[in-house]
């Protein structure tokens, strides 16, 4: 049986509760999406919708009900799914032995997760292309089957069969510390540094144009032509499953998304802040 929040949840999803999807947003008409097309030119332009660190079921419910927006209003032909996804509370080593708090199980994440995959995929083209990123809480998984009693469900509880990514037809990175998407010249990873300049330190390691989230601050650093981007995280800060994180840490995390638009060989990156549960694209106010 589902727990009640993630029942409220499910019935948000089904836009039948508090407003998570508008219906009222402006939408491009057929004569503006035509001018769209043809401002795309012969040239081939390819747009990628990039979210990280959504850690649902506890992610930003209003950011995420305008992204949802925005897909309706703006084709994507593909997307990034950039680690954290799912937030993976019920194995954390923060919850062991000790009462949950949330009241979410790890069954109850799986439910939402899918949910959330349903909304996405919904809004992008059938030859769409999408990846799915592991992180260090999805990673969870794999410290958790690494105790001896553990490893005796198998693949039981894997977070890959849950939520059906093979067939949803996801590429699939399962090693946060060592994967990467290559998106043009851009190397997409969850990332694994925790310092406070991480943008530079990403540019410094790999001296590549590199995108990365993990520590859920919102950073660009550039030199000539290399940039690096950090993501910032789409999770809810008011949550209660970030109580272990002291209130000094949470103030510099940051809500925000990307978006990257490949033209040849050159790539153009959109770093999109979320302010109040919502942001701007496009001069269209999207969330809440």
């Amino acid at each position: 049986m589902k727990s009640c929040k993630l029942e409220q949840f499910r019935l948000m999803m089904l836009n039948k509760g508090d407003g998570m999807i508008h219906k009222n947003r402006p939408r491009l008409s057929d004569g503006q999406l035509k001018v769209v097309d043809k401002m795309k030119g012969n040239s081939d332009v390819k747009s990628y919708l990039l979210l990280g660190c959504l850690h649902i079921p506890h992610h930003n419910k209003k950011i995420f009900g305008g992204i949802l927006d925005l897909m309706d209003t703006h084709k994507f032909d593909g997307i990034i799914l950039g680690g954290d996804v799912l937030d993976m509370g019920a194995l954390s080593s923060y919850e062991k032995n000790k009462i949950n708090k949330t009241g979410i199980t790890l069954e109850d994440e799986y439910f939402a997760g899918n949910l959330v995959l349903d909304e996405l995929e919904k809004r992008l083209p059938k030859n769409a292309e999408k990846v799915f990123m592991f992180g260090n809480h999805e990673d969870r998984y794999y410290r958790w089957l690494s105790d001896v009693n553990n490893s005796k469900y198998g693949d039981l509880i894997d977070p890959i069969k849950a939520l059906g990514l093979q067939n949803r037809g996801y590429n699939v990175y399962n090693n946060y510390k060592q994967d990467y998407h290559k998106l043009g010249s851009i190397y997409v990873s969850h990332g694994n540094f925790y310092n406070i300049h991480v943008a530079k330190k990403m540019l410094d390691t790999w001296r590549r144009n590199t995108i990365c989230f993990h520590t859920h601050r919102v950073q660009m650093y550039r030199e000539g032509n290399f940039c690096s981007y950090v993501g910032g995280f789409l999770g809810d800060i008011e949550s209660d499953a970030f109580y272990y994180m002291p209130i000094a840490q949470k103030q510099k995390w940051g809500n925000a998304l990307m978006i990257v638009n490949l033209i040849g060989k050159r790539h153009y990156i959109d770093l999109i802040n979320c302010v109040d549960n919502g942001f701007t694209y496009a001069g269209v106010k999207y969330g809440q």
